[in-house]
């Protein structure tokens, strides 16, 4: 007799807040709007064994936000729970969060965000920046 497993892989809310109304990048995250992706199924754009939540927004004024929710297969920087805050190109702020705790763990407005912590790579970064 041949056994296997047919249950779920992890499962992760995905999507853009460029392409998706459901998925604002200013107001709250309705997760009664979204359904749960299976990161193993074919329904995931990017397939994977973890959630992501990127956010970007761009510097000025007038600058703009994306949020992106999504399944995982690999980070930038290695196997690393939690989120990363960089600077990309033109000064827009990056911030990606990675978590399998739980189902669908990308869908909350704010994971361990800390102003003081964004404060400080902010002013690390400038510095160096101006340094070299």
């Amino acid at each position: 007799m041949l056994l296997y497993d047919t249950g779920y892989g992890m499962q992760c809310y995905q999507c853009d807040s460029n392409e998706d109304k459901s998925c604002p990048s200013s107001e709250t995250f309705d997760t009664t709007l979204n359904a749960l992706v299976d990161c193993a199924g074919f329904e995931a754009k990017v397939p994977g064994t973890f959630c992501m939540k990127i956010v970007q927004r761009s510097p000025g004024w007038n600058g703009w936000e994306k949020v992106t929710r999504r399944c995982g297969s690999r980070s930038d920087l290695g196997v690393a729970w939690g989120c990363r805050f960089s600077y990309e190109d033109m000064g827009t702020f990056k911030e990606i969060c990675y978590c399998q705790d739980a189902d669908g763990c990308n869908g909350s407005q704010k994971i361990n965000k800390s102003f003081l912590l964004i404060l400080i790579t902010a002013l690390l970064q400038i510095i160096i920046y101006l340094h070299f």
